[in-house]
């Protein structure tokens, strides 16, 4: 049994239940889980954003749901390069491919609307400190 997608998202702004929800990936939805990892990233929370993620791609493999499995790798490899210095981390060429790869993805910046893939490249290229991206995609 899952929780509802909205249902109890707020559950997850509480650190112990985020760590429980990140490795008990049937409990909550990928989609759910992948909106609190995208919330951690934007909050620069990098590992807990990482393992989050790792339970929404858990999650949409599972259930074959390619698509926004691949826009949570991406979003998953985006935290760990911010974790180890943005641009100048050796991530960062893969989160570029990975990019590249896409159509359209989650904006890292709330609200998480979906933007072209090319957009957020664009963004990530530019930026050499991770906050700097939301600077980007807010203008």
């Amino acid at each position: 049994m899952r929780l509802r997608l909205d249902a109890f998202d707020f559950l997850l702004a509480c650190p112990p239940i985020r760590s429980v929800a990140a490795r008990s990936h049937w409990l909550f939805s990928g989609e759910c889980l992948h909106r609190a990892g995208l919330r951690a990233l934007a909050c620069q929370r990098y590992a807990t954003a990482a393992e989050l993620l790792e339970g929404a791609a858990v999650s949409y493999r599972e259930r074959l749901m390619p698509e926004p499995l691949a826009r949570a790798r991406v979003h998953q490899l985006m935290a760990r390069a911010c974790a180890g210095g943005g641009r100048a981390s050796p991530l960062s060429l893969e989160v570029d491919r990975a990019l590249t790869r896409l159509q359209r993805i989650e904006s890292p910046v709330p609200p998480f609307a979906m933007v072209p893939a090319h957009v957020l490249l664009a963004s990530w290229l530019e930026s050499d400190e991770p906050s700097e991206i939301a600077g980007r995609l807010a203008a």
